[in-house]
């Protein structure tokens, strides 16, 4: 993996997530967990916030390039996030945690050598 294409993509991630919770009426929390999963050969980082949580009508809308819900920003930041992941072979979703902020969860193949 390219560290500093990993470290911009979860950059990007939890980016998102402090302003998003910067709208948020409750105390801002984010959150950033890592597990590995030796048996499926898989990382899974998952980035989730108490914000506003992302509609689920939008669902992968919001990978889209230059789609955004914020007044400002140019909508790249979460295309840019897709693009490094899928580079690395592997893929990101977006759903809700269960007080309705947003998770970003992020499956990547393991490096060769190290499972």
């Amino acid at each position: 993996a390219d560290d500093v294409m990993m470290r911009q993509a979860l950059s990007n991630l939890l980016r998102n997530a402090v302003e998003a919770c910067a709208e948020a009426k409750a105390v801002p929390r984010v959150r950033l967990r890592g597990v590995v999963d030796r048996e499926a050969g898989v990382q899974r980082i998952v980035v989730s916030d108490n914000g506003p949580g992302v509609p689920a009508h939008l669902g992968d809308k919001v990978f889209q390039p230059f789609f955004t819900t914020r007044g400002r920003g140019t909508g790249l930041g979460l295309a840019l996030v897709q693009k490094i992941i899928v580079l690395h072979n592997g893929r990101i979703t977006v759903g809700a945690t269960p007080e309705g902020g947003a998770e970003f969860t992020i499956v990547l193949p393991l490096a060769r050598g190290r499972n």
